[in-house]
């Protein structure tokens, strides 16, 4: 079956686990309206609004907006490790930042 099949003229629902800065997101939306969905809404567990590169990103749906830090939790990693903590946490920088 060809992908466009699956997606022309119906109504897609993206779902992400977090929102950064919009650009990965923007390409989804242009691929699934160039598939020829009839409507794509985005819902988002967390919004990291304030990383936001992509102007007039509309999220029709959002759990959360996220500070500016690195999360971890929830199916969220970092290097494998953290990702199935039952909980939303921020990693401490000194384990990602190197001198």
């Amino acid at each position: 079956v060809d992908e466009g099949e699956l997606i022309r003229g119906r109504h897609v629902v993206l779902v992400e686990d977090i929102v950064d800065t919009g650009n990965t997101l923007k390409a989804m939306l242009g691929a699934l309206k160039g598939l020829g969905a009839k409507s794509v809404t985005v819902a988002t567990f967390l919004d990291k609004k304030c990383r936001r590169t992509v102007p007039d990103l509309e999220l029709g749906y959002v759990g959360f907006e996220c500070p500016d830090a690195f999360v971890i939790g929830y199916g969220m990693d970092y290097g494998e490790k953290y990702r199935t903590l039952p909980y939303v946490g921020v990693l401490k920088e000194d384990v990602y930042q190197t001198s």
